[in-house]
């Protein structure tokens, strides 16, 4: 990647965008993040002569239309799931007017799903679609990632450190889908290191692992270093514990069930992120403090 390019982040100080940006700013390469907070932004990343903090937020995009010039490249992360498909084409259309060549979106595994079957899916294809048919637009990179691993420091951290156990209304033998934020992270930073021909409109899912409700559970268990049991309980009690941890219904009802997605591990993820994918174990052995 030549020094004159330019990465523009929307959602820049979750955990994929963190990972982005400072993978990147290792590289040398230029790098904007629109936050809402540029105290937490500074607080994440430092001084760095290559970073530049917008204070903004996608309510109000001025700020981000006074400062996309001279970016030639964008990383798009929203995960406000009834605004997504609004929040993001807006931004591509300013983006891609001010001269930015290539958008990288982070979407889903499930916006591959058929016409209206999930609301997060369907969400997140109208955000692709509508992308897709800006007139005379630059490249457009979707990544689609699976369930991510950093779920278990927020959907499920009161089970595990308060009850030493993962409930699901799944069987034993369910088999889920797991990608690290740091892989989501690493395959758009490698892709904003590549000349922008190299990935042109491209789409990849992205599954780094498949692991069971047991062996996930026994995973957790050798990476606290205590047992970690699964409980199978009711679709209601899934429900109601979704609700009292703030899911709006229709995202609690969504979530009784795991929708029909890709039931292997990505097979070209290895080449994208220029090594392999991160492991469940891995990631736990990086991030099991609050668990613990």
């Amino acid at each position: 990647m030549t020094l004159p390019e330019r990465v523009y982040i929307i959602g820049g100080t979750g955990n994929i965008g963190t990972a982005a940006v400072k993978e990147l700013l290792k590289h040398g390469v230029s790098v904007t993040v629109y936050a809402r907070s540029p105290t937490k932004a500074q607080g994440l990343f430092g001084n760095n002569d290559k970073l530049t903090i917008v204070e903004g937020d996608l309510n109000d995009l001025k700020p981000f239309e006074g400062s996309i010039d001279g970016h030639t490249r964008l990383l798009l992360i929203v995960n406000d799931i009834p605004n997504i498909a609004k929040f993001k084409i807006a931004v591509a259309q300013r983006a891609y007017a001010a001269g930015v060549k290539q958008i990288v979106d982070i979407s889903t595994i499930l916006s591959g799903m058929s016409w209206r079957t999930s609301i997060v899916a369907s969400n997140h294809r109208a955000a692709e679609e509508g992308i897709i048919a800006i007139p005379d637009r630059g490249a457009f990179v979707t990544l689609r990632p699976g369930r991510f691993m950093s779920n278990h420091l927020w959907q499920e951290i009161h089970t595990i450190k308060n009850m030493n156990t993962i409930m699901d209304s799944a069987q034993p033998d369910r088999i889920q889908h797991w990608i690290s934020p740091n892989d989501i992270a690493l395959v758009a930073a490698n892709i904003f290191r590549d000349p922008v021909e190299k990935h042109a409109d491209a789409v990849y899912d992205l599954i780094g692992e498949l692991v069971t409700l047991e062996e996930r559970a026994q995973i957790l268990t050798n990476a606290l270093g205590r047992t970690i049991t699964y409980t199978k309980i009711s679709v209601e009690q899934k429900y109601q514990g979704m609700i009292e941890h703030g899911l709006p219904h229709y995202l609690a009802y969504e979530f009784l069930s795991d929708p029909p997605v890709p039931d292997k591990i990505t097979p070209g993820l290895s080449i994208l992120l220029g090594r392999q994918p991160e492991t469940l174990v891995q990631w736990l052995e990086q991030n099991k403090a609050p668990l613990l």
